[in-house]
Order: C-alpha cells, then sequence, then structure tokens
C-alpha cells in the first residue's frame, strides 16, 4: 500500500508585499513535490495595490487570512494556527525557493527524526547579490549568531512543542531566539545548495530595524535564555574552547564577556 504523502503547510506572511506576491506564488507552482497547501496572512496591510491583490487571490481560490498587524511573529504564528500539514514551510512574501527544494527537504527529514529544521545555502539577490552559507546544527551553533534563515522546512510538531515565534519581538532576530529554543531539543540542518532566494531592497526589516536596534535585541535574548547562556559558557571553559568571529577570541575572553552580561556588577 502507497505511504500517505506529508502534507506541507506554505505559510506567507505578507504585509504591504504585494508587488512581490505573484512572483513568489509563480514560483512556488514550479516545485517538484506538489503536495501543499498555501496559506496567505495579510498582516493589516495599508497598501490599495497589496490589498487588491489579495482580492484578486481569494477569487483565485488561494485562502488569505487576514488580521491587525503584528509584525512578522504574529505573523507566522497566525498562519500556522490555520496550518493542516504536520510540515511547515515558512516563506516570505518577496522571496521563493528553488523547485526541488520541499523534495530535498523532506528526505532530510525522513531520514533524520532529530532534525526539526532544514533550510539551505542562500542566494540573495535585488539590490545586492551574494552567496550567505548559514551552518546551522546544534545550540553551540546558535550561541552567538543566527545560523538559519526564517525560510525553512519545519516539523509543525517541533514548532508546537516550543510554543512557535516569540510576538514580543517586533524588531527583529525573532527566527534566532526560535532557532535557540529549538536547538535545545532538535538539530537544524541546512542542505549545502542555494535553495533559497532572498530579495533585497530598501525597505529591509533586518537594515532598517534590526540593525539599529541590535543591542536591546541581544539583551533579550540573553536576558530570556541566561541560564542556558551560563550551561554553555560552563562547558566552553571547562573544554578550553576557542570561539572564531571575525577575529580569534581565546575562552577566557569570552567568559569574561559573558560574565558581565549575565551577571552586571553592582553599583
Amino acid at each position: 500500500m502507497t505511504e500517505p504523502r506529508v502534507l506541507i503547510s506554505v505559510v506567507i506572511p505578507c504585509y504591504n508585499d504585494g508587488i512581490y506576491l505573484r512572483e513568489t506564488l509563480s514560483r512556488l507552482k514550479q516545485q517538484t513535490y506538489t503536495h501543499y497547501e498555501v496559506l496567505i496572512v495579510d498582516d493589516g496591510s495599508t497598501d490599495p495595490h497589496t490589498l487588491a491583490v489579495f482580492t484578486e487571490l481569494e477569487k483565485e481560490g488561494y485562502r488569505v487570512l487576514h488580521k491587525e498587524n503584528g509584525r512578522m511573529s504574529s505573523a507566522r504564528n497566525y498562519g500556522v494556527r490555520h496550518a493542516q500539514g504536520s510540515v511547515l514551510a515558512l516563506l516570505d512574501a518577496d522571496d521563493y525557493f528553488h523547485p526541488r527544494f520541499f523534495e530535498k527537504g523532506l528526505r532530510v527529514l525522513a531520514a533524520e527524526p532529530d532534525t526539526a529544521v532544514v533550510t539551505s545555502h542562500i542566494q540573495l539577490f535585488g539590490e545586492f547579490r551574494k552567496t550567505a552559507r548559514p551552518r546551522g546544527g546544534t545550540a553551540w551553533n546558535f550561541l552567538f549568531s543566527n545560523q538559519c534563515p526564517a525560510c525553512a522546512l519545519v516539523r509543525k510538531s517541533c514548532w508546537d512543542e516550543v510554543g512557535g515565534y516569540d510576538e514580543s519581538m517586533i524588531w527583529g532576530y525573532e527566527d534566532w531566539e526560535f532557532y535557540i529554543r529549538i536547538t535545545k531539543k532538535w538539530r537544524v540542518r541546512v542542505i549545502p545548495e542555494k535553495l533559497l532566494f532572498y530579495r533585497q531592497t530598501r525597505k529591509s526589516t533586518h537594515r532598517n530595524q534590526t540593525l539599529p536596534n541590535r543591542e536591546k535585541i541581544i539583551a533579550y535574548i540573553l536576558d530570556k535564555h541566561g541560564d542556558w547562556y551560563l550551561e554553555q559558557l560552563k562547558a566552553l571553559i571547562n573544554r578550553q574552547e576557542v570561539i572564531y568571529t571575525g577575529e580569534r577570541v581565546s575562552f577566557q575572553r569570552l567568559a569574561r564577556m559573558l560574565r558581565n552580561r549575565l551577571f552586571p556588577p553592582r553599583a
């Protein structure tokens, strides 16, 4: 008897990005794995063109979920609450996946029960072009930077267990904080091929909101996961690990930096 196919729920939040949505959906239709549903989340859009696109898509049979603006975390969570699939495909309204991403990603999930998330190398396009190569991996890889984009395949059971995105994070890095919670229990796998195409525009959230608020966001993540960071710090010191970022950082310097962050000196 033929095994039932996995249903993928493609969740696409959209805030005033109707200009790109048609292309994203057109690219989606090129997937070699076709057993998926599409959930478009209107996150309180105000742009007339975008609203018109939603109306057209609804007439064509697309499911468009309308909600008040709550930013990206809220929009993704809202879409997932309506998802029927056992695997989520999180996709931004102006980006797209390679036609074989679903096929290859599901193969990884089927072969690796301890993997909760699958993504790939990234081709950035638009205002500038370059390749990004996130590492994925375990919690160690997510200590100091995000190593997985928001656009990925996620087991819905894992999403539900950790509670989805933190909706209080409205300025960015909500995906990084989510993957910290994920990698406390499972792995993130990166397919070493450019299967995600990520558009660069002047209205980029990362450029306009995340970077200007980076210090505040990092402080929030450290406060939320302070006990966990302390445990990782202890392990780093015990193992005498050397961490490489842009320069060589000794474990002693790293210990001092995190200790001061977690336990600021009293006035």
